[in-house]
């Protein structure tokens, strides 16, 4: 039939539109991952658990965590695993933490009591490195198919 394109050519389109996407979906996504998000914090943490929450922060990000209910231990670590805050068998917990340093800090909570803990707050954190792993894998596999397509439309 006149008008349609042949098979190779829409093969050629197909795999060239995909792989565009894939690019331009895997930058975005890459570009998102570097900029510091607020990240609501809630949730309650069972007698006898630990949590931890470790937010990626850059500098002059901000972490206000509270936390109340039995007792329990609380520690804060910098990214290089100094402590920065650390209260033993307290029950009720308020702290704004703000990033002097880049990278990933440690909250880690202990709950010692008999009744559950209420973790309320607010935390700005980005994507880790290993997010961006994945990110980069999808700008690869972009490539490796639009040049695919590039190939098929040279043939």
């Amino acid at each position: 039939m006149p008008g349609f394109l042949s098979g190779r050519t829409r093969t050629f389109y197909v795999l060239f539109s995909a792989g565009a996407t894939f690019i331009i979906i895997g930058i975005a996504s890459a570009v998102y991952t570097n900029i510091p998000v607020d990240v609501r914090l809630s949730g309650s943490i069972k007698p006898g658990t630990t949590d931890n929450l470790t937010p990626n922060m850059n500098i002059g990000n901000s972490a206000n965590i509270v936390i109340t209910g039995s007792k329990f231990n609380v520690t804060i670590t910098d990214p290089d695993r100094h402590i920065i805050k650390a209260e033993r068998g307290i029950s009720i917990f308020n702290y704004n933490l703000v990033a002097e340093k880049e990278g990933q800090y440690t909250i880690t909570t202990k709950n010692t009591g008999n009744s559950d803990l209420t973790l309320n707050g607010h935390a700005q954190t980005k994507g880790s490195v290993t997010a961006l792993t994945g990110q980069m894998m999808l700008i690869v596999t972009g490539i490796i198919v639009t040049g695919l397509g590039l190939r098929l439309r040279n043939k």
